[in-house]
């Protein structure tokens, strides 16, 4: 048999390597790094710093990020502001993404490289129906306890959770992780970077960043948009993925031989950046907000939508819930029968049939039908000219302690008077006080009606006025010198 060409011996190893630390830790240790990041212990100062002189030949970058633009995609949005600042900077900068419909011009100065997914585990197993049928679900969830009951606790109840969950920790990466970790590592040694990004979620982008960077010098940051191992709110106790036991330790595992293995990581959060300095001490972590591009957000509108026009665009999923804003808005239109026809709630985004569903039934049970238009997902240029002409905008962040919606610094950078629906001492409760926009607690309707009744009776008492700043141009500077920071 022929020997294997050196580029697929690499690769076959590299797979070794990842495997094989999650039964035994002490088999292929990750090569160490001498050149690591220093923290930013309180996170970037508004504003930023001046960076560091810039070396003679331009600083190069690698970022790996499923979503980017032109995909609408929030998620992709984070790289693409601070990417576009980092090359006025001075950095060379080359995105390998996901293909997306449309076309975008990237900023000078950045090359954007798309790579194909392949099928998923799914996609797979769908040409056997007959094994998918064989381990068929046998469990509901009872709502009214928040929790999943098996309906006799049988061997195959339990066989199928823990398949179940492994089928979706291998579709994480959305048949994309392998192919871009070949793609990767192929560009680091074409273009030579100095520092590789991989940002999540879908977090398998981290494995193929372990992948692509094993064995080469070259810094590697880990940005974790969300959490993955943990900590774990209330809000996802009782998804797939945590209820199996075995697709948790694996998860546990990975996090921890890429966090070992990275120079740092990144989160959007102090909250979650002190969550991981305890899980692992020693290590680098760096929190960076996210933010917005002012410039391409639309500007004012000239044509607002008239009295008490409220807009919540945002992703359904987790502990996010409308219901409380619903019932806000039912005891505001009691308490003002004269506002009945000047009030609107307009909902986008996307969402599970389940919750599309539930979402209707609280509508009607609460007879504001005639108040609420469900827009369902939308472009995200009609999104923003929605909020844009709209007096408020509700940002939902229940059960999402270690997480900040990033929908709220758009809301904000709009100048539109902001409502952020969380609970207290939350990522998102310091945030949105920081960024000057109302917080009211999930249970209480009656702080959201004050907040309805102050933009009604004058839209400017509420409109946010930031402590620091919402723009990726003012994180850019510090966020350079992390990148390529001296070791400490």
């Amino acid at each position: 048999m022929a020997p294997l060409p050196q580029h697929s011996r690499q690769l076959c190893h590299a797979a070794a390597c990842r495997l094989v630390p999650l039964l035994r830790p002490s088999f292929c240790n990750p090569m160490p790094n001498d050149l690591l990041a220093s923290e930013i212990a309180n996170g970037p100062t508004p504003g930023g710093t001046a960076p560091a002189a810039l070396p003679p030949a331009p600083r190069r970058l690698l970022v790996l990020s499923y979503y980017f633009p032109p995909a609408d995609a929030i998620g992709g949005m984070r790289w693409a502001g601070l990417t576009r600042h980092l090359a006025s900077l001075g950095w060379q900068i080359w995105v390998l993404r996901a293909p997306a419909p449309g076309s975008a011009r990237a900023p000078d100065g950045v090359t954007v490289e798309a790579c194909t997914p392949g099928r998923t585990v799914s996609e797979r197993l769908q040409r056997y129906p007959r094994l998918v049928r064989a381990f068929a679900p046998t469990e509901r969830v009872d709502s009214d306890a928040g929790s999943a009951r098996a309906q006799g606790a049988g061997w195959s109840s339990v066989l199928w959770r823990e398949a179940f969950a492994l089928v979706l920790l291998a579709n994480e990466g959305r048949g994309w992780v392998l192919r871009a970790a070949r793609r990767a590592r192929a560009l680091i040694a074409r273009v030579q970077p100095h520092v590789v990004v991989s940002t999540s979620p879908p977090h398998g982008t981290h494995l193929a960043a372990w992948l692509a960077t094993r064995g080469k010098p070259v810094r590697w940051f880990m940005d974790l948009r969300d959490p993955w191992a943990g900590p774990v709110t209330q809000a996802w106790q009782d998804s797939s993925l945590v209820r199996g036991r075995l697709a948790s330790a694996l998860i546990a595992r990975e996090e921890r031989l890429w966090v070992n293995a990275a120079t740092g990581v990144l989160t959007t959060t102090r909250e979650l950046a002190d969550a991981l300095t305890l899980r692992y001490p020693g290590r680098s972590v760096t929190w960076i907000p996210n933010a917005v591009e002012r410039d391409l957000l639309p500007p004012p509108s000239p044509d607002p939508f008239p009295g008490l026009a409220i807009a919540h665009m945002g992703t359904l999923y987790g502990g996010r819930d409308l219901k409380p804003v619903l019932a806000a808005l039912r005891a505001f239109l009691d308490r003002h029968p004269d506002a009945d026809g000047s009030v609107r709630l307009r909902t986008a985004g996307l969402a599970e049939p389940d919750r599309v569903e539930a979402l209707r039934h609280d509508i009607a049970a609460l007879s504001v039908g005639p108040y609420v238009d469900v827009l369902g997902a939308l472009p995200r240029a009609a999104a923003l000219e929605l909020v844009a002409r709209s007096r408020l905008a509700v940002v939902l962040a229940q059960g999402q302690d270690y997480q900040v919606p990033a929908k709220l610094y758009e809301s904000v950078a709009l100048g539109i008077a902001t409502l952020v629906v969380t609970g207290p001492e939350t990522a998102a409760d310091r945030e949105a006080r920081r960024l000057g926009a109302a917080v009211v607690e999930p249970d209480d309707v009656a702080g959201m009606v004050r907040v309805f009744e102050d933009v009604w009776a004058d839209p400017d008492r509420r409109r946010p006025r930031p402590r620091g700043g919402v723009d990726y141009r003012e994180l850019a500077p510090s966020v350079s010198d992390l990148l390529f920071g001296e070791p400490p």
